[in-house]
């Protein structure tokens, strides 16, 4: 007898994505069909975030949308993740319909609510379901954070920054691999802190170069690190690796040095311009990205203002920007008044404006240069052209190019002429 069909609705983060994955693997262990679409399926399992108020209701809109589905035809609908790690009280009381929740530290518990049967055993992450890309890959290489930034609402959700042993790490990347990943991103809250709670310094770079002798992985790109603990030792295994890619999330936050105190962060402007002059002298082609935050409640108008300097003279190759949203338990929710939305909006858009211009400049030196690009399939929104990225391009993230061919294979990596940019963000390119 064939198993339930399940679909899994995954939210929020690559690290969310990675734990979504956990789960379909053990799910597709235990007999279950994991199935591409709701439509197909006899159960939802959707997996939450709660970080910030869209995300939230983002979550909340799926849930009650699945909620209507079960009331036609579905056999279970299943809840994990943050957001109700966040809300469990509220979560089970206003949600009745939903069969069951699991809390973010409960993933091996979902063959139990699902099917009445535990799975156990110590690699369970040998089961991976790749539900994005079959050749991109999410290593999760530590859960929680303890950086202690005001505005952030995921320590209470996760708990204290906690590193996974070298060797288990290792063997999950073999595995990706052997299911045919090419890319793998390495991600955590904060990937630069690996092995720091027991004392340890430099473990990320210990790891990447364990990570580089993985057969079948092309490139890995390292995700989410934090300003102050980026190492010398990092930036120069980055600038001689074969593997590792020139390109670094590095979210900064602010730019303000009093914006930057009042949010927690270690760290000043002087700092960050420290950083930038260094990784680029040391690896020249290095792509940067960031994210910033507006409309924190101690941000001035001169505050701002610095921020706006800031990435004027940075012109890092992509930012991205959020608005402060006052979060409940979080150290700032009672310490500040916030200030008004149409505010925050305002400046949303300037930031927005600015930064966006500066990539746009930055992707206009690339006219007529020549990179390898990882090819991610047929465009949707152009008819007859593919999609691929350079190293400069995270998944989903940052810009892409439209190749001009139609003999492309997702998957594949191309070598490509930049002949044009699409304004901001994208180019077209033409396969050599």
């Amino acid at each position: 007898m064939a198993g339930p069909k399940v679909y899994v609705e995954s939210l929020g983060c690559p690290k969310n994505t990675s734990d979504s994955e956990y789960m379909a693997g053990i799910l597709r262990y235990s007999g279950c069909e994991i199935v591409k679409g709701p439509e197909l399926a006899d159960i939802i399992l959707v997996n939450t975030c709660g970080f910030i108020e869209p995300a939230k209701q983002e979550s909340i809109n799926t849930i009650l949308e699945f909620i209507g589905l079960k009331k036609e035809r579905l056999k279970k609908l299943i809840v994990t993740g943050c957001l109700y790690e966040r809300y469990k009280r509220e979560l089970k009381k206003e949600l009745p319909e939903v069969d069951a929740f699991l809390g973010v530290h409960e993933l091996d518990k979902i063959s139990d609510v699902i099917l009445g049967k535990s799975v156990y055993g110590e690699r369970l992450y040998k089961f991976r379901e790749l539900l994005e890309k079959p050749y991109i890959g999410y290593l999760k290489i530590a859960d929680g954070c303890s950086n202690g930034c005001t505005f952030c609402a995921i320590p209470l959700i996760k708990g204290g920054f906690k590193s996974r042993p070298i060797n288990e790490l290792v063997d999950e990347a073999n595995v990706l691999a052997e299911k045919g990943v090419k890319e793998l991103y390495v991600i955590a809250q904060d990937t630069t802190a690996y092995m720091c709670e027991k004392g340890l310094k430099n473990q990320l770079v210990k790891l990447l170069k364990s990570l580089e002798k993985v057969d079948g992985i092309k490139w890995i790109r390292i995700m989410y690190t934090y300003p102050s603990f980026i190492t010398d030792e990092l930036i120069d295994f980055m600038a001689s690796s074969k593997k590792v890619v020139h390109y670094l999330d590095v979210p900064f936050q602010h730019a303000s040095n009093r914006v930057l105190k009042d949010m927690g962060r270690m760290y000043t402007r002087s700092d960050m311009e420290r950083l930038l002059k260094k990784l680029r002298e040391k690896i020249p082609d290095i792509a940067i990205r960031s994210t910033f935050i507006v409309g924190f409640p101690t941000e001035t108008e001169e505050d701002f203002n610095e921020l706006l300097d800031f990435l004027g003279e940075a012109r890092l190759d992509w930012s991205g920007f959020f608005k402060y949203y006052n979060e409940e338990g979080t150290l700032s929710f009672n310490r500040y008044e916030d200030l008004e939305d149409q505010v925050k909006q305002e400046r949303l858009r300037e930031a927005e404006a600015l930064a966006s211009s500066v990539t746009e400049e930055i992707n206009e030196s690339f006219v007529g240069k020549r990179l390898k690009v990882l090819i991610d399939g047929e465009s949707e929104d152009l008819p007859g052209y593919y999609v691929g990225r350079s190293y400069r391009s995270a998944y989903e993230i940052d810009g892409i190019a439209y190749l001009e061919d139609n003999k492309a294979q997702e998957g594949s990596f191309e070598n490509v002429k930049f002949s044009e940019i699409i304004p901001p963000f994208d180019f077209k390119a033409v396969v050599l």
